[in-house]
């Protein structure tokens, strides 16, 4: 009973975090337009890149589709609408692979721009492959080898990815306060990678755990 309040918390928690950071994206980029961002004139104007339109075709693509896979992820570990709504979880599950496979695509394709230089490249580079790769391993799982611990873990890896988008916009507002503007490129390069790599490790850490709760379940029953 106490885990499974505990996963409720922790759903809810992140739920109320990629919801708002949704619609924080969604303000800034379709509200206000993706030229008037902060990262945007950075780039223009401190790093004195050239943004082609293609760029920005791209960089919609990936903040749309990165949108959609933020704000419906954390439903998918909603155990009651699992088990009782399977349909839903499959239709939910085929539109969010679309948009991860989109996104990831999309984002190796800006991270050649990215804030910071060749360091934040890497990172965000990194980032997007392994965003695809454990997507790809959680389909195989599910399609090819219909295996549900597999599918489960790997999909547990792949939303933690998607979680960067989440765990960056934290970072990034607290790097500010505590440092400012005048280091911003030092500190961002830090921040992309502490903004995913962590999440992996938390995310490792979670699927070790299951095991164990699962045999302790069992020996007590």
């Amino acid at each position: 009973m106490f885990q499974q309040r505990t996963k409720r918390v922790w759903v809810a928690m992140i739920a109320i975090l990629a919801l708002g950071v949704s619609v924080y994206l969604g303000v800034q980029y379709f509200g206000f337009g993706a030229a008037s961002s902060g990262m945007i004139q950075d780039k223009v104007n401190n790093q004195h890149l050239k943004l082609s339109d293609l760029y920005f075709l791209v960089l919609y693509l990936h903040i749309t589709a990165g949108i959609i896979a933020i704000s419906i992820g954390w439903i998918q570990f909603i155990d009651s609408i699992r088990v009782k709504y399977r349909g839903l979880h499959r239709t939910l599950g085929a539109i969010y692979s679309g948009c991860v496979f989109f996104s990831g695509a999309s984002g190796i394709f800006i991270a050649f721009k990215a804030t910071g230089g060749w360091i934040s490249t890497v990172a965000f580079v990194l980032l997007s492959l392994s965003w695809l790769y454990t997507l790809t391993k959680g389909l195989r799982a599910i399609v090819v080898e219909q295996n549900l611990h597999k599918h489960k873990s790997w999909m547990l890896r792949n939303y933690a990815l998607t979680l960067a988008a989440v765990t960056l916009r934290i970072y990034l507002p607290i790097c500010m306060l505590l440092s400012g503007f005048e280091d911003f490129n030092v500190y961002y390069r830090a921040i992309a990678w502490i903004c995913w790599v962590p999440n992996l490790i938390f995310a490792e850490w979670i699927i070790r755990r299951i095991p164990a709760r699962q045999s302790r379940s069992h020996s007590a029953s």
